[in-house]
């Protein structure tokens, strides 16, 4: 008799479940569209970072001493900080988009770079 057990529903009984089932929807859509977003950026970043430590291994192998070696250390250091500091700054305000458009998805979030 499960067979009338459907018949007899009513199309107002699935209706809460249609309402959920589109809001889980659209926030999943959102959170993946973000992780794209997101992904993206770190890839973009390691990309980045790649490229300058292989210069400064070409630039490692110009030098002529040990006060030139420190020297190319050391800028190599103060950039990667930077860089580093720059990159988790950038992360955390598109956090703080995706955090501002799930809670008002009327609104978008402005695009970085």
């Amino acid at each position: 008799m499960p067979e009338d057990k459907r018949k007899s529903e009513s199309p107002e009984a699935s209706a809460p479940f249609d309402t959920i089932f589109a809001f889980n929807r659209s926030a999943f859509e959102a959170w993946a569209h973000n992780m794209s977003k997101l992904s993206q950026e770190m890839a973009q970043f390691m990309q980045s970072r790649l490229k300058e430590e292989a210069a400064m291994w070409e630039k490692l192998a110009t030098c002529r001493d040990a006060a030139d070696l420190m020297h190319c250390q050391g800028e190599f250091a103060a950039k990667t900080g930077t860089d580093y500091a720059e990159a988790a700054q950038k992360l955390s305000r598109l956090m703080l988009d995706f955090a501002s458009t799930s809670l008002n998805p009327g609104s978008r979030a402005p695009e970085t770079d």
